[in-house]
């Protein structure tokens, strides 16, 4: 989906510092867990709109601003590439920040839990990674404002629709170029809340969809006041990068195994978000190669610059191509 608030450290790590120590599926769970998480509780402002919205741009602020106004709940299914999740999902905010858990209903007991900028991970009730958000806020979606999105995306009014017994509209958003994935959501039509969404590939194919089965909410008596994350973007550069990315996060040494360390920029537009690990090359690196799950996709590659071997990952919500071009810049 879209808008995922804080594509963070956690969500990089799952993947990584797990992968010669889990199996691929609950590595793989780990990281979608994270992802599915950080999709339905958070979002980040713009500017306070109360009238009806009757714009895509109008739906969107009136969904940035709900989860300031609302407290929700449910089941949701996940499903991409035929396989089919559910998970039940809380979320609240408070002045102390959000707090969410997120529970896979299916097979092994996996949570994550968010209280505030940690976000820990949970199987069989065992804590196996636990994490803080760093950096700038890239809104995990529109963190340079809607005009800035709207110098890479359309966005467009679908007409109305119904999910979960709820009439619902439906806005979508659309790339102007094939750098970036599209996005379908279906948006409460009283609350302005996520009831569904579709995360579209450069041909508009599905890649995965979101969508609640239950879903309840209440309004708060008083909305909390919004954040105002305004830090300043780091200064640093990668070889090559689409048009609109920016990086917001820099972290050297980052543990992404037992053993291994690894430089990480963490990249948004806006809507989309990636990462990039550079590490010195070892004989048990990760072989070369580009995996996909759903809208994430990975792309591993080893460089050799100054007689210096490194290898390269590329990871996140971006199209396949986009992330290969990235990994054969260095």
């Amino acid at each position: 989906m879209v808008f995922l608030n804080n594509k963070i450290l956690t969500e990089r790590r799952s993947f990584f510092a797990h992968r010669f120590s889990m199996q691929k599926s609950v590595r793989q769970t780990l990281l979608m867990g994270t992802l599915l998480l950080a999709t339905f509780v958070s979002t980040t402002l713009l500017s306070s709109m109360s009238q009806a919205a009757t714009t895509a741009d109008q739906w969107l602020i009136r969904f940035a601003d709900a989860m300031y106004s609302y407290h929700y709940s449910g089941v949701l299914v996940y499903s991409r590439e035929g396989q089919l999740d559910t998970v039940e999902l809380s979320h609240d905010v408070s002045e102390a920040g959000e707090e969410a858990r997120l529970s896979y209903l299916d097979g092994i007991p996996r949570e994550f839990l968010q209280h505030g900028n940690q976000i820990t991970q949970k199987i069989s009730g065992e804590t196996v990674a636990s994490d803080r958000i760093h950096g700038r806020n890239p809104s995990g979606r529109f963190s340079g404002g809607l005009e800035q999105v709207k110098k890479y995306y359309q966005l467009q009014l679908k007409g109305q629709s119904r999910v979960v017994g709820r009439p619902s509209v439906v806005v979508e958003i659309i790339p102007r170029d094939n750098q970036r994935l599209g996005y379908r959501l279906w948006l409460d039509k009283e609350s302005a809340l996520l009831l569904k969404s579709v995360t579209l590939d450069p041909l508009s194919r599905e890649l995965e969809t979101f969508q609640f089965t239950s879903f309840a909410f209440t309004q708060r008596d008083k909305p909390l006041k919004k954040s105002d994350d305004k830090a300043a973007m780091p200064a640093a550069s990668l070889p090559w990068l689409p048009e609109g990315f920016e990086v917001y996060m820099v972290k050297e040494s980052v543990p992404v195994s037992e053993t291994h360390l690894a430089n990480m920029f963490s990249l948004s537009d806006g809507i989309s978000t990636f990462s990039v690990f550079v590490e010195p090359l070892r004989a048990d690196s990760l072989k070369e190669g580009v995996h996909q799950y759903g809208a994430t996709v990975v792309v591993v590659r080893k460089v050799l610059n100054d007689n210096l071997a490194q290898m390269v990952t590329v990871v996140g919500e971006i199209p396949l191509h986009t992330a290969r071009k990235v990994a054969d810049a260095f």
